[in-house]
């Protein structure tokens, strides 16, 4: 067994214990990361994957196929690990539905512990972001569908190839008590630097994170 392999495995394993535990911790802010969370797309989780396969690393106890929220409103039907418990959810929408295999993309919960493969994990601060990158990124303004969303990391070491050849999409959100005054001057569909001020002012956090497979 590969060692790429072997990290996801333990992993999922890991959080089968976790998500035995009561469901008062999974509404607590996300637990500090360990090295074991970190996801990748190869193994259990690369293109291949399907239910089946799944389901056979985490027992079917782990497991429902159901509706979950998809883009403006939509339903779509995905494989959702650990739906009880926020800090280990995933959900899993497949290339081929009826079949369930095919990953086309891994969506975490907005209170998950789990960090994608290219070091981004949900919470983390624009500052932080920027430091994983090395520099500073796009991202398109808030308050409307798709808002939010980092477009373009500049040439920066999280928009590096990913082994499994998987792209991450990172989302970040506005806090509640962000400023009004800079908050309208990053909205809309338009993109920002991370670097802009205003951007920086209304203190974003990463709120949405998961990945995806390019269509073959």
């Amino acid at each position: 067994m590969s060692h790429q392999f072997l990290a996801p495995t333990l992993a999922l394993a890991t959080a089968v214990v976790l998500a035995g535990h009561s469901g008062a911790r999974a509404q607590t802010a996300p637990a500090k990361p360990e090295t074991s969370d970190r996801l990748t797309c190869t193994g259990p989780f690369g293109r291949d994957a399907s239910h089946a396969s799944i389901t056979e690393i985490v027992g079917k106890e782990n497991v429902v196929f159901t509706d979950v929220d998809g883009a403006e409103g939509e339903k779509i039907k995905a494989t959702v690990l650990f739906p009880k418990n926020a800090q280990r959810r995933i959900e899993l929408i497949w290339a081929d539905e009826k079949k369930r295999k095919g990953l086309a993309t891994l969506s975490l919960s907005p209170e998950s512990a789990w960090i994608a493969p290219n070091g981004v994990r949900i919470g983390m601060s624009l500052a932080e972001v920027e430091k994983l990158n090395g520099r500073a990124f796009t991202l398109s303004g808030f308050d409307w569908d798709y808002g939010g969303y980092v477009t373009d990391w500049k040439g920066g070491a999280l928009g590096a190839a990913i082994p499994g050849g998987c792209t991450v999409h990172v989302r970040f959100t506005v806090p509640d008590d962000a400023p009004e005054g800079p908050a309208s001057e990053v909205a809309g569909d338009r993109e920002f630097p991370s670097s802009d001020k205003n951007m920086r002012a209304v203190k974003p956090i990463v709120g949405s994170l998961g990945f995806g497979f390019p269509r073959q």
